[in-house]
């Protein structure tokens, strides 16, 4: 465990909660929230005109950057919201790895201008990563920072743990006061902070049970688990991934017709190979995601015109720089893709299974 020996050094005054809130974050003002319109905000044709939901002014510190290409998907905007508005604290979002989970959560945060501190869990994150701790000034004494989980707290802001279940159990223990709501003490200063109403914590994982070999996930205390919002989510329909892979190649100067083609054959691989592995198939070991389809999409497009000079096929030789696989699922792969593009990867014509 941490260890918050001074080491000869002087550590800054704080005997009194004024005055370890003196250089910290404070709650924000009233009059940075506001409301925006969520059919706008989402992109969601299908939301009540005037269904509206709170976020805050824009040019805060700490608000996730805005990807122009996300497409949110109506069931995951549904149950995000009713956590939002429903004035719950604690929102944990299971799924296969890069499903995306985290662009979820980062995504939402930028549309509504509310800031996200993220950390990223692991088995050495210990609780003064999320809470804070005394750090060495030049002056040669100690002072006070607060961890992302405090500052949020303060400020009625987000955190975002990412691989949430990475952590150590009883590390996510420690949380459970915050995860309620309830004030909790800084050992350390003595500080009670309560945090503010707006506070909310989010955490991502990826199944303890999940076929795919991910390292290091923990079963997690059921009175932490007692205390959350709970969301799974696959990967994007077909045809919102389509529409993404779509306008990510538009947007990069690719033609409308050959950013189809390219979007609608490397989703349509993609799924069959998210298909082999959940059902086992021999040779297939993990799935693709999303990030790797939209790189796939990239190199093709970018390879197709000068591998055709060669007559080989750039769809298939581009997988193989956008995801490493073992032999045995490259091949499998490779077939895949032959019997979605009716070509193999030196152009010949395949019909048929």
């Amino acid at each position: 465990m941490h260890s918050n020996a001074n080491n000869g050094a002087q550590v800054a005054p704080t005997t009194t909660n004024e005055a370890a809130k003196a250089e910290s974050p404070q709650a924000l003002p009233k009059s940075l929230f506001q409301r925006y319109p969520i059919r706008s905000t989402f992109n969601i044709p299908e939301a009540p005109e005037k269904a509206e939901i709170q976020g805050m002014a824009p040019g805060l510190y700490g608000v996730p950057r805005i990807d122009p290409f996300y497409v949110f998907e109506t069931e995951r905007l549904r149950d995000l919201t009713m956590f939002w508005v429903g004035g719950f604290t604690f929102c944990v979002i299971e799924g296969d790895p890069s499903a995306g989970k985290s662009s979820l959560f980062e995504q939402w945060h930028a549309r509504l201008n509310v800031p996200l501190y993220k950390i990223s869990c692991g088995p050495t994150t210990e609780n003064y990563h999320l809470i804070g701790q005394y750090l060495p000034t030049s002056e040669g004494s100690l002072k006070w920072h607060d961890g992302p989980v405090t500052r949020a707290c303060r400020e009625g802001s987000s955190v975002l743990l990412d691989e949430y279940n990475n952590l150590d159990p009883a590390e996510a223990t420690a949380l459970n006061l915050v995860l309620e709501g309830y004030s909790f003490m800084i050992p350390q200063t003595g500080e009670i902070i309560q945090p503010a109403p707006t506070t909310r914590i989010f955490g991502t994982q990826n199944s303890v049970d999940s076929l795919a070999a991910v390292a290091g996930r923990n079963v997690m205390d059921v009175a932490n688990e007692d205390r959350c919002f709970y969301m799974e989510v696959d990967y994007l329909r077909p045809d919102l991934e389509t529409e993404l892979v779509i306008r990510n190649l538009v947007a990069g100067g690719v033609s409308t017709a050959l950013s189809e083609t390219i979007a609608s054959m490397t989703v349509a691989v993609a799924n069959k190979v998210r298909r082999a592995f959940r059902e086992g198939a021999d040779g297939i070991e993990k799935p693709i995601s999303t990030r790797a389809v939209l790189r796939w999409a990239k190199l093709t497009a970018m390879y197709q015109p000068v591998l055709s000079k060669q007559t080989r096929s750039g769809i298939h030789y581009a997988l193989r720089r956008a995801l490493k696989m073992p032999v045995t699922m490259a091949s499998a792969v490779n077939e895949m893709i032959t019997l979605v593009a009716g070509y193999d990867e030196n152009c010949r014509s395949k019909v048929g299974p």
